[in-house]
């Protein structure tokens, strides 16, 4: 099966390079910026279809826009069209909403198609810009064919690189085996066959630190250099966060798609949990989300079936054994008691056996052509 994948590396460049780098962020960030506001101010009644400007348009009035390379133009007013394609697409299943003002402050970025690169051992050439130093920890397959490259700068004023590519990626051998994922607060994930992966919970060992920091920000004289710096450090340090949040959360959907073939969690409504101000804080810590949306294009990779159940089936008050529910159960209470078969178990274990016994019944379901109704209360 061909997909798409982008490979991402760590890009150095010169001071010289920086420069090239920050005009072509500046004219990619002011020609969206200028579609936007062509956007806004046409009459959705008379002029359903507004026009948006491009590069051409602007060069007479603007003629700094020729320092940096065209392409990357272009490809930024094609973004916007596409952005407007989807905005009036009335089939579309959920709603856009209307664009904002790119600002130099958050990360920036641009687009090259791939003639207008070239990559060499451990150099990248960028149109206007030239070779540019990057560090390649992995290697592109031979027979990928390159689409573009994507060039960015985040807050802490890292660069990067990302390659699209399409290459022909293989399945993973089948195991035979099946398991339900509790995902939780105390524990990130139980798994039905008792495993467990603790939560390590990155911002939360780290907030004292920001909040300290947060606060010497605030008597910060605006727009001086030492607020520049501090407000750079406090980047830094939501960077390293990110960072080990993707690191612990790929290697625990790995895990999963290597050793199960078929994985059954839970639709959880984060949107609806974040709501809960005593718990939002811990949620937003977890990283629910990414979780399912890595094991979503991971499974469709290599082969592996995902099984995502009621949001509203009780995996944690229903007894894994017999079936008997507790009503009364609270989130204190991590030992799950059933009155009817006498069984003690872990709650969170407890929740993992049943989204296994309902995922695997779905997925069976669909195999036979039946109906994959999923129990809901």
């Amino acid at each position: 099966m061909k997909i798409h994948k982008s490979y991402m590396f760590r890009m150095y460049p010169n001071h010289t390079q920086e420069v090239l780098l920050a005009k072509t962020f500046g004219c990619n960030r002011f020609i969206w910026n200028k579609c936007v506001e062509a956007f806004e101010s046409y009459d959705k009644v008379k002029n359903p279809s507004p026009k948006i400007p491009t590069k051409k348009d602007l060069e007479s009035e603007f003629p700094w826009l020729n320092e940096v390379s065209a392409a990357s133009l272009q490809q930024k007013t094609r973004d916007f069209e596409e952005f407007k394609k989807q905005y009036f697409n009335k089939d579309r299943k959920n709603k856009i909403e209307e664009p904002n003002y790119k600002s130099k402050k958050s990360k920036q970025s641009f687009r090259l198609p791939n003639q207008k690169f070239k990559l060499s051992d451990d150099k990248i050439r960028l149109e206007k810009i030239g070779w540019v130093k990057i560090v390649m920890d992995r290697s592109i397959p031979e027979n990928a064919k390159i689409l573009s490259c994507t060039v960015s700068k985040n807050k802490s004023g890292q660069y990067f690189v990302s390659i699209l590519v399409e290459e022909e990626i293989v399945y993973k051998n089948k195991t035979g085996k099946t398991v339900g994922v509790d995902l939780g607060i105390k524990e990130l994930a139980t798994l039905s066959d008792g495993k467990v992966f603790h939560n390590p919970k990155f911002l939360r060992e780290k907030q004292a630190k920001i909040s300290k920091m947060q606060e010497l920000l605030s008597k910060k004289k605006k727009g001086s250099n030492r607020k520049k710096n501090l407000q750079l450090k406090i980047n830094r340090i939501y960077r390293n966060i990110k960072n080990e949040r993707d690191w612990y959360t790929h290697n625990l959907t790995t895990y999963l798609v290597n050793n199960y073939d078929v994985i059954c969690i839970e639709d959880l409504n984060v949107s609806g949990m974040m709501k809960n101000h005593h718990l939002a804080y811990s949620i937003s810590d977890s990283c629910f989300a990414t979780i399912r949306l890595q094991l979503e294009y991971k499974c469709s990779w290599y082969g592996k079936e995902l099984v995502v159940i009621d949001r509203f089936f009780p995996s944690s008050k229903t007894c894994s054994n017999c079936g008997w529910k507790n009503n009364s159960l609270k989130l204190s209470d991590r030992v799950f008691k059933c009155k009817q078969c006498g069984t003690q178990i872990d709650r969170d274990l407890n929740a993992a056996l049943n989204i296994q016994a309902i995922g695997v019944d779905v997925a069976q379901r669909t195999l036979d052509g039946r109906n994959p109704v999923v129990m809901s209360v």
